[in-house]
């Protein structure tokens, strides 16, 4: 919801260096390997206790979440497998900042938990979209997406310790909200069409077994 009103003011403040990384020829893909890179410095340093520096760091890692994308749409370089690429690595990036921020707060159980239910209730958020869309329903928005868990990460990160910890709490509810949102919402659209998915009522014909629905490869959320 807020990423819709972040993310253009975003791409126009750092198009100068998309266009910088286009020239280069530097390939979109390895702005996501370096954005992963960069999350991994950003969970040593949360390990290490320097909140402030691993936040810092993380809204480095947010930059080439950013710039991949922007070097490949600009530069007329989309690929499915970009795309999916993409948002694998993402879902990494996610995990291993969680994994800094776990050994950061061994001391604090509570922490901890918070910690764990934000990135279950994050790739939540992902894999109900991306089995929403493998049942051919669309779903978009919800209340906490990548760019605001992020920005809400480094805000918490750069506040201290206390910061941290209510950040924490904060995304935690709001990841299971947004799952739920979209539970519900894709349970509407599935009421409206009779209990069909869209893509069952295109091509019924055409379904694959449901264990190969099960085990095959979804559209990146």
């Amino acid at each position: 919801m807020f990423a819709k009103n972040l993310k253009p003011r975003a791409l126009a403040i750092i198009r100068p260096l998309t266009n910088a990384f286009i020239r280069s020829g530097i390939h979109p893909n390895a702005l996501t390997m370096v954005g992963l890179l960069v999350s991994c410095w950003a969970a040593w340093i949360y390990a290490d206790g320097s909140l402030v520096w691993a936040g810092a760091v993380l809204m480095l890692a947010g930059l080439f979440d950013v710039l991949d994308g922007a070097v490949a749409r600009e530069g007329h370089r989309i690929t499915k497998f970009g795309a999916f690429l993409d948002s694998n690595i993402d879902r990494y990036a996610e995990i291993v900042v969680f994994l800094g921020i776990l050994v950061r707060f061994t001391e604090s159980p509570w922490t901890q938990l918070a910690a764990f239910l934000t990135i279950t209730g994050s790739l939540m958020v992902s894999y109900s979209r991306a089995r929403a869309e493998g049942l051919g329903e669309s779903v978009s928005g919800g209340l906490l997406q990548r760019p605001e868990r992020v920005l809400l990460l480094v805000l918490g990160s750069l506040a201290g310790e206390a910061g941290l910890r209510t950040v924490l709490w904060i995304m935690a509810g709001l990841t299971h909200g947004t799952t739920l949102q979209r539970i519900l919402g894709v349970r509407m659209s599935l009421r409206g069409s009779g209990g069909h998915s869209r893509a069952e009522e295109e091509d019924p014909g055409e379904q694959p077994p449901m264990e190969a629905r099960e085990a095959g490869a979804l559209p990146p959320a």
